[in-house]
């Protein structure tokens, strides 16, 4: 008799237990925090500006869990360094999402990295935001595009060149993907406008000697050298360009505050750049970011557009964790996607719901002789993509 009366007062204990953990709990499986991978290379030939997107993705997944995290649940992140080689970067995003069981992929940078995770997700019914801006040309509904695309960046800053440097444009990049789209979009924009093309070239990755380029850009006399050299590369050029002591005006779409530290300011003065964000815009979330980044990033470098691309991916991330019902569930934090809102430190921004990228600010910047970028146009209002 005394047995079995234990064994009902446990079964019932049990009940009660069960019944408290319906009542406005949570499930025991969703007690515990909620994995995100991290894919980022932290090695290899991406790894400068890699570093950039992993160290603002972590200044906001930890900022939210110092806040509280998702309902009171931790975020925990899981790395994966794909060392700059987009097989690699397959692998690596197939074993988070099977091995790990993580939610949500934030990274990668390159498009062909991308491209290559993209099927990944895809098969795996995953998600993977992507905080890099890019060429556009794509929309996958397991993709969340954070950073800018041709319509929010390269067509405003071709038409403002247009009207206030010249007509006349050499275009030059890195070969891959992202320059040779671009380039091949800014000659439709260049000719709506009434520009011309006086000269396009492409170097390796990591190529540092632009002798034959910049004797090409002395004769060919462009009003604009329009850039997307990245890396080792984009410092080189600016140098060897001062040295050269060419007078064209060099813009930008790839150089950001800790490049142009490298760059030095002699090199840099008078030359523009067109991305989302500089650490120059002046309102409250901007300084107190800024100041986040100086206490918590301490290797010299600047917060700049990359920052901010893998800050915003960890914000909508964490926006979109806080909407769903079950937050390790990936097909309700992807429907939570759909029209979110943040407050970042680049402006209000959103997701368009249409097609999965954000809705984003367009700004230029002038270097000064000190080596700042100072805006010197903004958007009225954050641009919708048109990937």
């Amino acid at each position: 008799m005394k047995k079995r009366f234990c064994a009902l007062l446990l079964a019932g204990a049990t009940t009660f237990s069960c019944l408290l953990a319906g009542c406005g709990g949570q499930k025991s499986s969703e007690a515990g925090p909620i994995k995100i991978g991290l894919l980022y290379s932290l090695s290899g030939v991406t790894s400068v500006s890699e570093k950039q997107l992993y160290d603002g993705t972590k200044l906001a997944i930890d900022s939210i869990n110092k806040s509280g995290g998702v309902h009171g649940r931790k975020i925990e992140t899981v790395f994966a360094d794909y060392a700059s080689d987009p097989a690699k970067a397959a692998d690596k995003a197939r074993k988070l999402i099977l091995d790990d069981k993580v939610t949500a992929i934030i990274g990668t940078c390159s498009s062909s990295a991308r491209k290559a995770v993209k099927l990944v997700v895809e098969k795996y019914h995953s998600l993977l935001i992507y905080p890099q801006s890019y060429e556009g040309q794509e929309q996958s509904k397991n993709i969340i595009y954070v950073g800018c695309i041709p319509n929010q960046q390269a067509e405003i800053f071709v038409g403002w060149l247009l009207k206030n440097t010249g007509k006349k444009f050499f275009l030059i990049g890195c070969d891959f993907v992202y320059p040779r789209v671009e380039n091949k979009l800014a000659k439709q924009y260049l000719a709506a406008g009434g520009g011309e093309v006086v000269g396009e070239e492409y170097v390796p990755y990591g190529s540092t000697d632009f002798s034959s380029v910049l004797n090409k850009i002395r004769t060919s006399k462009p009003d604009v050298v329009y850039s997307e050299l990245t890396g080792d590369s984009n410092v080189a050029f600016y140098k060897q360009y001062n040295v050269y002591g060419l007078k064209s005006t060099i813009a930008s779409l790839t150089t950001n505050e800790t490049v142009l530290q490298s760059i030095g300011a002699g090199a840099s003065k008078g030359s523009y750049i067109c991305v989302d964000y500089f650490k120059s815009i002046d309102n409250p979330l901007n300084k107190k970011f800024v100041q986040q980044y100086a206490d918590s990033v301490k290797d010299g470098t600047q917060p700049s557009y990359a920052v901010m691309g893998g800050y915003n991916s960890g914000l909508f991330l964490g926006a979109a964790l806080k909407k769903a019902n079950d937050p390790a569930n990936t097909q309700q934090v992807i429907d939570a996607f759909k029209g979110l809102k943040i407050g970042s430190p680049s402006g209000s921004i959103s997701i368009d719901p249409s097609n999965n990228h954000a809705c984003l600010y367009c700004r230029i910047g002038k270097v000064d002789g000190s080596g700042v970028v100072r805006v010197i146009y903004q958007s009225e209002k954050p641009i919708a993509p048109k990937p």
